[in-house]
């Protein structure tokens, strides 16, 4: 048996042709960065935190994961729309006091983890928000991959709040972020890499 026959000049040429008239590049097209207004952290993840990802936030109470995401929202608010999926705990004059514009912000009140799940969906697909922050409801793989797609095609950061990212969201989440407090300096863990930042007082 011989080798295939190579393609012919005109075949390649109109492969190129439907290629291009698809919108198919060759090359990965880079991600939009959002700023997270801490110089080093974004230093570290080449710019800023890519759209179009479900990121995890993950650390105890205090360890920096929620004004980290309030730093998120108020930038994404300076551009547009942001939502909150919320159970109740978030307090919007915090949020305005860290720079989120209220204008601009949807916040969804739910508790139920289906419901938190639907929120989220639906915010996704609307595609009016660039940056939807939850805390991390108990779900299904199949769920978070849904939702990790749907930020992907969406083009939003989709960032979840936990105390630490349970298997199934854990498999699903783009990257995955550690926050810890110590002392004076929050520390944000990215894969192996450890970013430290001094607080603010």
């Amino acid at each position: 048996m011989g080798l295939p026959a190579r393609p012919s000049t005109s075949s390649r040429l109109a492969f190129e042709e439907l290629r291009e008239r698809l919108g198919f590049t060759a090359m990965p097209v880079p991600r939009e960065r959002l700023s997270s207004a801490v110089p080093a952290l974004d230093r570290a993840l080449g710019g800023g935190f890519a759209k179009g990802m479900l990121t995890t936030l993950e650390g105890r109470a205090s360890s920096g994961r929620w004004a980290l995401a309030t730093r998120l929202l108020a930038q994404g608010t300076r551009r547009g729309l942001a939502a909150v999926v919320d159970s109740g705990a978030i307090y919007p004059p915090g949020l305005a006091a860290a720079g989120v514009v209220l204008e601009r912000l949807v916040i969804v009140s739910v508790a139920a983890p289906v419901a938190v799940a639907r929120a989220a969906d639906a915010l996704l697909r609307s595609r009016a928000c660039g940056v939807i922050v939850l805390d991390a409801p108990t779900l299904r793989s199949s769920l978070w991959v849904r939702l990790a797609g749907l930020a992907h095609k969406s083009g939003a950061l989709l960032l979840v709040v936990a105390l630490q990212a349970p298997t199934e969201l854990a498999a699903a989440a783009g990257l995955r972020l550690r926050c810890e407090r110590a002392g004076n300096e929050f520390r944000f863990h990215v894969r192996h890499e450890s970013v430290r930042v001094p607080c603010s007082p």
